[in-house]
């Protein structure tokens, strides 16, 4: 299941449950551009839909899943596994829409095998 919530500014965080991991990606427009990273944690399978909250500066997504509960804090283009349960009594609830769109992270395309060199041609002997 995937989840979106719009920062503004073009700019989207989205939360995915990939099996036992989290996918976290930032995408937005810069310019001319459409920009996207994403972070993955191994967090187990979610057991209920994700919450997410204002904390400051700070945006933190709330995850229950089979393992407990897990808390990932993003700020600005960070995005990371917080060791410890923020305190939330005061942070503004956001709401997380659900959404279609995958943070999969495509394959590369394996790079073609390189051609043999030629053999290199006998140097000419040294004149003394």
């Amino acid at each position: 299941m995937t989840y979106v919530y719009d920062l503004g500014n073009g700019h989207r965080l989205i939360v995915q449950n990939d099996g036992d991991d989290t996918l976290v990606a930032m995408s937005g427009r810069d310019e001319q551009q459409q920009q996207s990273q994403s972070t993955g944690f191994n967090t187990g399978r979610w057991s209920k839909t994700p919450e997410l909250f204002r904390a400051g500066a700070n945006l933190v997504l709330r995850l229950e899943s089979e393992g407990g509960t897990k808390f990932i804090s993003v700020h600005e283009n960070q995005v990371q596994l917080m060791r410890s349960e923020p305190e939330l009594e005061n942070a503004e609830r956001l709401k997380l829409k659900e959404s279609d769109e995958s943070v999969a992270v495509k394959p590369m395309k394996p790079m073609e095998p390189m051609k043999p060199m030629e053999p290199m041609k006998p140097m000419k002997p040294m004149k003394p």
